[in-house]
């Protein structure tokens, strides 16, 4: 059955018996950063801990070697203690991990670090520092009392990815993880230090990696299965090493891979190309003919796989395919929305996007690639069976235009349509 532009799995099914659907194309650097101190911030203090190079860390008067020693000395005499013991304690036998968390300041880290939280363990952070002091941005409808509460156990280690020197240096000093979750990692020489680090101080029981659907090759049939080839072209190409990399280090890893996510607190403009347009009235430009089929996951269905995730034997050395249980077309997107946020029916103009070139500096000029892209999540289900998405396409682009669009005031600003008016302008002309 179809509603709305949206497809369900069953209805998608009927389409590829019906042969309707056709093929699928498928931060400082190392040598200036060995002596700079790494911070570890949480309960209100921080914790200097440096790479161990003998240079001197101004912030402590002590030598990086003795820096380390000193962090050392600081997990010894803190376990039980309150706050300052996350920073630097396993989690034991009580059930409560200790958590790493990559990045952790945007969209996807923020609902997995308050879904750890809701589950008692303790999180680090480990970022830069420079957003909302490395801190989780709250999320929508929660109250000052319990972000405040859930920050309680979340610390946050400073230490930039792009210095794997740094980087390694920062998480073997921090102690041990039990749980590893890297949600930015974009190369395999981003993960190397990292694993590194965490091996150095005895390793973990699990190791998240945040892959993406991206990753597989082209195939005639759909929806993409895990057992999909990867591409070696791909620009995800990388992610699939690291995969490798995590398998050859003896690692109880799991990858996720998402197709495209959504919801509250997204940074790339996905549902936001929608809203845009259809709250102002304007075209919603769709290349081709608009019945391209993609998924959508939401970004709290996605943190909750993760930590379903946690202690299942099952996930081990697996990787899993996350996204909505619907379908839906580019058109069935633009109603969606048009829905979602209370409007008519949006005009809809197609154009075929090789004849238009868009002038750098424009906006890319539609969220989606051009093509079928949508993956099945059988096996997620299947191998984590208290895991199942929640949100429905609608629902979630409700969620997504009340808390986030709105309560954020993108219906207030003025968008960039430079590039909507170039491929009207041809559009037109065409006709």
């Amino acid at each position: 059955m179809v509603r709305r532009g949206c497809l369900t799995m069953a209805s998608g099914a009927a389409l590829f018996a019906a042969g309707q659907v056709s093929r699928t194309f498928a931060i400082p650097r190392a040598e200036t950063t060995a002596a700079q101190a790494v911070d570890v911030r949480g309960g209100g203090h921080t914790a200097v801990v440096g790479a161990a190079t003998g240079n001197a860390l101004p912030s402590l008067g002590l030598s990086s070697m003795a820096g380390v020693a000193l962090a050392a000395g600081m997990s010894a005499k803190r376990c039980g203690a309150k706050r300052s013991s996350r920073v630097v304690c396993a989690a034991g036998s009580e059930g409560k991990k200790r958590c790493l968390v990559m990045g952790g300041t945007r969209f996807i880290g923020c609902y997995l670090v308050a879904k750890l939280r809701e589950q008692g363990h303790d999180v680090v952070v480990c970022n830069r520092g420079k957003t909302n002091g490395g801190q989780p941005d709250r999320l929508p409808g929660v109250t000052d009392t319990d972000y405040e509460k859930m920050l309680e156990g979340v610390s946050v280690l400073v230490a930039d990815r792009k210095d794997p020197q740094q980087l390694k240096a920062a998480v073997a000093s921090a102690g041990k993880f039990d749980l590893v979750f890297d949600n930015n990692v974009r190369k395999l020489a981003e993960v190397q230090p990292l694993v590194e680090g965490i091996q150095a101080s005895g390793g973990c029981e699990q190791f998240f990696l945040m892959s993406s659907a991206g990753v597989y090759g082209p195939t005639d049939v759909l929806p993409l299965s895990e057992e999909n080839p990867g591409d070696p072209n791909s620009r995800h190409k990388e992610k699939l090493q690291c995969e490798q990399f995590l398998e050859s280090q003896g690692l109880s890893w799991t990858s996720i891979r998402p197709v495209y996510i959504y919801g509250p607190l997204n940074y790339n403009p996905v549902e936001r190309y929608f809203f845009d347009r259809v709250t102002r009235n304007r075209p919603v430009c769709i290349p081709y003919d608009g019945k391209y089929i993609t998924q959508l996951g939401h970004c709290e269905d996605l943190a909750n796989f993760m930590v379903k995730c946690i202690g299942n034997p099952a996930v081990k050395g697996q990787v899993y395919n996350i996204s909505s249980e619907e379908y839906v077309t580019f058109d069935g997107m633009a109603k969606l929305c048009a829905q979602a946020a209370g409007g008519p029916e949006p005009k809809i103009v197609h154009y075929d996007p090789k004849l238009v070139e868009v002038p750098e500096g424009f906006p890319k000029a539609f969220p989606f690639r051009g093509m079928h892209f949508f993956a099945s999540i059988e096996k997620a289900k299947r191998d984590v069976p208290d895991w199942t998405p929640k949100f429905s396409m609608l629902d979630g682009l409700r969620s997504s235009f009340q808390q986030d669009y709105l309560a954020r005031g993108f219906d207030k600003q003025q968008p960039d349509f430079r590039t909507d008016e170039l491929i009207l302008s041809k559009a037109m002309s065409a006709a």
